[in-house]
């Protein structure tokens, strides 16, 4: 197979299949090996490897334009890849549920009432779209293609309608299904939270490029990573100083999660590694509160700490905080990543 390769100007390169590709698994309902799409001159995939079994949940997720759609469309056979290797079920194996599209009218397709259970409908609920809610649309069409018994399940943030709650119960009970009948699943969600809670895997997409994928535990331990933070939440940058394999951040001494140049740095901290502590002048840094938004249990809160820095963090609701008040901040005990100054 030709390589098929842009001009070097463009963010995303071409893929290289002239490599090894990943190994494939007898059993895999899903196998692509460095499979890249291009877009008229504009790569939106390069260099994607993707193995599905059956009974395995993988969950796709990025932010707007990460091509995690165009992903879903190869896997589900719907397009073909520029370059690279893609092996999916057979056409009439496979269903594509994907939230913002229109349910049509499909008087043949007619849910089991098993399969009108698990999504949360009875089966004296209306079939017709138009006497649906947008949630309940969402569900029908999850519904028929359970019913359908596919090999593969394609979902493009299929709960997108849903209240937080409702979609929350609803992802542990469809999760919990499929893995039971064995439907290999690829989901993609722009909810990162869900992609941890429902997956065996989890494949974060930036800029149409694999940035990382592992086990949900693997990659949110990877979450401050400087191309991984945009895709999983913030961070916060604050000042630091690498020595060896530690880095000094607001006097305490905190282990690298990657080997580091020595010298000043830029230190990438996560909301939940920050942590509010007596002020005592023990380790940490002083800091003045900007703002705080309740969220329920916990609270997400900006300071401006005494280096200029601006952090967030996430804290028990308990601690009610207001603008402008003084407090303390410090790290909890994690590996940290960094990155060199700009």
């Amino acid at each position: 197979m030709a390589v098929v390769r842009p001009p070097e100007s463009e963010a995303v390169s071409a893929p290289d299949t002239e490599g090894a590709v990943a190994p494939r698994r007898a059993a895999d309902v899903v196998h692509l090996d460095a499979v890249g799409v291009r877009r008229g001159r504009r790569w939106v995939l390069a260099e994607v490897d993707l193995a599905v079994g059956p009974g395995e949940i993988v969950a796709v997720t990025g932010s707007s334009g990460c091509g995690a759609s165009t992903l879903l469309a190869v896997a589900a056979g719907r397009r073909r890849a520029t370059v690279g290797r893609a092996r999916t079920a057979a056409r009439h194996e496979v269903r594509v549920v994907a939230g913002d599209a229109p349910l049509p009218l499909l008087p043949g397709v007619d849910p089991d009432a098993a399969d009108l259970t698990v999504v949360g409908l009875t089966a004296g609920a209306p079939r017709r779209p138009h006497l649906l809610s947008g949630g309940d649309r969402q569900r029908l069409a999850l519904a028929r293609a359970l019913t359908a018994a596919p090999r593969l399940l394609v979902l493009d943030d299929p709960l997108s309608r849903l209240h937080s709650v409702e979609r929350a119960e609803l992802v542990s009970a469809l999760a919990r299904t499929l893995r039971a009948r064995g439907v290999a699943v690829v989901w993609a969600t722009r909810d990162t939270a869900e992609a941890f809670a429902l997956a065996d895997r989890v494949l974060a997409l930036s800029a149409g490029r694999v940035v990382a994928t592992g086990a949900p535990e693997q990659v949110s331990a990877r979450a401050a990573e400087p191309e991984l933070a945009p895709v999983l939440g913030p961070v916060s940058a604050v000042p630091g100083i690498v020595d060896g394999d530690m880095v000094d951040v607001w006097g305490q001494e905190m282990p690298l999660a990657a080997s580091a140049h020595d010298g000043h740095c830029e230190v990438l901290v996560r909301p939940e590694d920050v942590l509010l502590v007596d002020v005592d002048g023990g380790p940490g840094v002083d800091a003045v509160v900007e703002e705080s938004t309740f969220l329920g249990g916990t609270r997400r809160t900006i300071v401006r700490a005494a280096d200029g820095s601006l952090v967030r963090l996430q804290h028990s609701s308990a601690r009610d905080l207001a603008p402008r008040e003084r407090v303390r901040i410090a790290l909890a005990d994690v590996a940290v990543s960094t990155r060199p100054l700009a």
